[in-house]
């Protein structure tokens, strides 16, 4: 893990961001970043405040260095929604890569427009779709250089309300999104009895996305096909067998966070290997529990799993500031800081959204307590939404490269999505 860190990092700082390729947020990885900073620290510099244009009325080339200026907001509901807006919307028009770009579609709903006017939606269709041959027939993909997660682009744009007409480019022809949804169902490949047969890290890092896609194009009804070699894939399976391996690393930390008490090392580690914490995980089995799956006692699985991650909320907050605490000393402050509110943003957000869609959809009714918990979680992502709103990023970006506020926008997208799904200004529902 440690080289794949560092080489994750060196990445980052040298590369102008050709993807979201995780930066660990927490622990030893986040602290190799925070090392590298020191080759271009000087002294005031981080966190230094000077005039810039503001706004994302005004954007600008990327790399052009003036970045959004910082802001001062109370820690309240509005002020932290429009923290997660005004920085998703900034950067996600100043650095214009796919990463950021579909992330705002996340947070903004399929309308949102480039610094050009252009729909963001049509220049990923155009720009990061592929084509593969299995058996003698063409598919249409979105490139896993573009995507990080496979299916990501699909599930993002089919909850957007995407038109399953929407052109889609590649190899000089031309698809639409409905191709890219049958040729996903294609491409798939997973054995239930062995999540790893042909990924090492399909259920941490491409099954969650899967899920969703899949939830939302085969109905139970329709829940079994043939992939393009020839295997069967029956999807209550693979969801039965995705959650088994998920709630086994939940195992690790289930009582502990239940009784209040610190989340256990086996369990951190466990649960850092999925991507984003495993909460992209807890979304996927929440979006197949709302499309119709309930076999192999999807419902009470699904719920248990719920409640846990609104323990989560609390125990993985604690967590992170304890490692960065206990591991920080070695990194300029300020630095240790950004990365620290960075992955509580991302944390917290990522909880947020899986726990709204749950009561968007009314997929369980939630007692009391789990309210008060909840509450409780919201209002620490205030605080934290503020003071990334309160930071310079620019010399974090100049240090460190283009792919920290990526990642930065990533967080927000999530977390500006998290916050509107309950109100009129659901992302999924704008025309």
């Amino acid at each position: 893990m440690g080289k794949r860190k560092s080489r994750e990092v060196k990445h980052a700082a040298a590369s102008p961001d050709p993807g979201r390729r995780r930066l660990v947020l927490a622990g030893g990885g986040a602290l190799a970043a925070a090392g590298a900073a020191f080759a271009g620290y000087r002294a005031g510099w981080f966190g230094q405040s000077r005039e810039r244009t503001t706004g994302a009325a005004a954007p600008m080339a990327a790399g052009a260095g003036r970045g959004l200026a910082p802001a001062t907001l109370p820690a309240d509901a509005q002020n932290a929604l429009r923290a997660a807006n005004e920085m998703t919307e900034y950067y996600a028009r100043d650095l214009d890569n796919a990463s950021v770009l579909i992330h705002a579609v996340r947070g903004f709903g399929r309308n949102f427009a480039r610094a050009d006017g252009s729909k963001a939606v049509d220049h990923l269709c155009a720009k990061y779709a592929a084509e593969k041959e299995v058996g003698g027939k063409r598919y249409v993909y979105f490139t896993r250089e573009a995507e990080v997660h496979e299916n990501s682009f699909l599930k993002t744009f089919l909850e957007a309300g995407v038109s399953s007409d929407q052109p889609v480019l590649a190899g000089g022809n031309r698809y639409t999104l409905r191709d890219v949804g049958e040729s996903a169902k294609a491409l798939f490949r997973c054995d239930p009895e062995n999540l790893r047969r042909y990924e090492a890290d399909l259920a941490q890092e491409h099954l969650p996305w899967g899920l969703i896609a899949f939830s939302i194009l085969a109905p139970p009804g329709q829940a079994s096909w043939a992939n393009a070699y020839g295997e069967r894939i029956e999807l209550p399976r693979v969801i039965d067998r995705g959650l088994a391996d998920y709630e086994g690393a939940c195992a690790l930390g289930q009582a502990e966070l239940e009784r209040g008490e610190a989340e256990p090392k086996a369990f951190r580690d466990a649960i850092k290997k999925y991507s984003c914490f495993g909460l992209h995980s807890v979304y996927g089995f929440l979006s197949c529990l709302r499309h119709g799956y309930r076999g192999d006692g999807l419902p009470e699985r699904a719920r248990r799993m719920l409640d846990l991650t609104i323990y989560r909320m609390k125990g993985d907050a604690e967590a992170i500031d304890r490692e960065y605490a206990a591991e920080g000393g070695g990194g300029p402050p300020h630095v240790v800081e950004a990365f620290r509110v960075r992955a509580q943003v991302k944390m917290l957000g990522h909880c947020l959204e899986a726990i709204n869609y749950a009561r968007l959809h009314q997929l369980f009714a939630l007692t009391p307590a789990q309210e008060r918990r909840i509450q409780a979680g919201e209002q620490l992502l205030y605080q934290h939404l503020a003071r990334l709103r309160a930071m310079d990023w620019e010399p974090l970006r100049q240090t460190l490269g283009p792919k920290f506020v990526s990642d930065i926008v990533i967080a927000l997208g999530h977390t500006a999505r998290a916050m509107k799904l309950l109100t009129p200004d659901n992302p999924d529902t704008l025309a």
